[in-house]
C-alpha cells in the first residue's frame, strides 16, 4: 500500500482487493488492525490507517507540483470508465493510483460501517 501512487494500476487493484477481502473476514484481530484508526501500536509498527495517512501526505505534496491536476485527474477517471479514449499524459500512474486509493477508502468505510465495532468483552 505504501507504493500505491507508483505501482501499475492492475497491481493496485490486486492489492486493494486482497486487503478488502481480509477486512471483511470476521476476525477481531483483523478488524482491529485493518479498520481501527485508534489502534495503539508498538514503536516502528504500522497499521493500515497509518500507512494510508502517510500515503495521503505524500499525495498532497506531489499534487502541488502537478499543474492542472484536477483536470488531469478527471480525464484519467473518464479514461478508466471508458468515456474518453486513453491518451498518454504525464503522471498517469500517479492519477490511476489516486483513483484506486479513493475507491479503496470508500470500500473500507463501507466495510467498517457494515461490520460495526468488533465484538468483545464489555
Amino acid at each position: 500500500m505504501t507504493r500505491i501512487l507508483d505501482q501499475p494500476y492492475s497491481l493496485n487493484l490486486q492489492v486493494t482487493s486482497v486487503l478488502s477481502l481480509l477486512a471483511t473476514f470476521p476476525h477481531p484481530h483483523l478488524h482491529e488492525y485493518l479498520l481501527d484508526p485508534y489502534l495503539t501500536l508498538a514503536p516502528g509498527c504500522r497499521s493500515l490507517f497509518s500507512v494510508l495517512v502517510r500515503v495521503m501526505g505524500d499525495l498532497m505534496q506531489r499534487l502541488q507540483r502537478v499543474p492542472h491536476f484536477r483536470a488531469k485527474l478527471l480525464l484519467v477517471r473518464q479514461q478508466l470508465l471508458g468515456m474518453v479514449p486513453g491518451e498518454q499524459m504525464d503522471h498517469t500512474v500517479l492519477f490511476k493510483g489516486v483513483v484506486v486509493l479513493e475507491e479503496f477508502c470508500k470500500e473500507l468505510a463501507a466495510i467498517a460501517l457494515v461490520k460495526g465495532p468488533p465484538e468483545g468483552p464489555p
